[in-house]
């Protein structure tokens, strides 16, 4: 079935806008894997290098009826979806939008703002979608799980598209030309916005009750890179996309420190204790992409 979807739709998606290159960053195994710390990091790189980036998402999970929505940093993830405001927040400078459909979305996007190149989150199997470049994450650990398609695997698609895509980026693989990994760049306290650096949060913390929490789709990977920096912590773990329960961690742990992921920071839906910080994760791409990205961008401008 998903070859058929492939054959008979991909050969429909055409251009929208000869001139702006849209790039998708998607994976084909069921959760986490990378994918949105990959886009908010491919966004600042092309930020950097003074392009106007345009991002387009589903928004999965949001619950607002209206069809598409420009993401602000004010909004809740249950208006726009946890990812879009998550990358919002992270890089203020670029324009999100979700809707159902994600071509719907770079239309809307293209009649909207001016961009020069548009990134989707995830999408790899929306076919409707013209694309100029296709990037794959996929985790090492994970790799391709049994090789079986869902629901007997964890495979969206079969082993063979990882040929046809333009470029594999495996989370902590062992290459350098497509591994890519995340760096605890600091701690940002959640009610008072007081930041500290990974040393200073590493020294203050240390002997005190810890939790780290996380409602990541691999909360594992989450638990291992703090373990690593030398923490000692409960650890609680609930659904991809689930709303953390602080109050209950708070009542159960009686915690001096509770910490969590962006992601989850912005699924609150009461304002923080003093006691939570986000641990502020960038994740380190190789440099050979962003080069071949700039050339894409080059030949759409000659």
């Amino acid at each position: 079935m998903v070859w058929v979807k492939r054959r008979v739709t991909a050969p429909k998606a055409q251009p929208i806008d000869a001139r702006v290159p849209v790039i998708v960053v998607g994976g084909i195994t069921a959760g986490g894997t990378g994918k949105t710390p990959c886009l908010i990091a491919l966004s600042q790189a092309l930020i950097k290098r003074g392009y106007n980036v345009g991002v387009v998402s589903r928004g999965y999970g949001r619950k607002s009826p209206q069809t598409t929505i420009f993401v602000e940093v004010e909004h809740n993830a249950d208006d726009v979806g946890d990812e879009p405001l998550l990358i919002k927040r992270t890089v203020p400078g670029i324009h999100v939008l979700v809707a159902q459909s994600r071509q719907e979305a770079v239309l809307r996007l293209l009649e909207s703002r001016k961009v020069d190149v548009i990134l989707s989150d995830d999408g790899l199997q929306h076919y409707s979608l013209y694309r100029d470049l296709e990037i794959l994450v996929m985790d090492a650990s994970r790799a391709l799980g049994n090789g079986f398609l869902i629901p007997v695997g964890p495979l969206r698609e079969p082993r063979s598209r990882l040929a046809s895509v333009d470029c594999v980026l495996i989370r902590n693989g062992e290459h350098p030309a497509t591994s890519f990994a995340y760096v605890i760049r600091g701690f940002r306290n959640e009610a008072t916005g007081e930041r500290l650096s990974l040393d200073a949060g590493l020294a203050a913390w240390q002997g005190a009750q810890v939790v780290a929490a996380t409602g990541l789709g691999q909360p594992e990977q989450y638990f291992q890179m703090l373990r690593r920096k030398g923490l000692t912590f409960e650890s609680v773990a609930v659904a991809d996309h689930a709303v953390l329960p602080i109050e209950e961690i708070a009542a159960s742990y009686g915690p001096d420190v509770v910490l969590i992921t962006g992601k989850d920071a912005v699924k609150l839906k009461v304002p923080a204790c003093d006691n939570v910080w986000v641990v502020e994760i960038e994740a380190l791409l190789p440099s050979h992409l962003v080069d071949q990205l700039d050339k894409l961008m080059g030949q759409r401008d000659e």
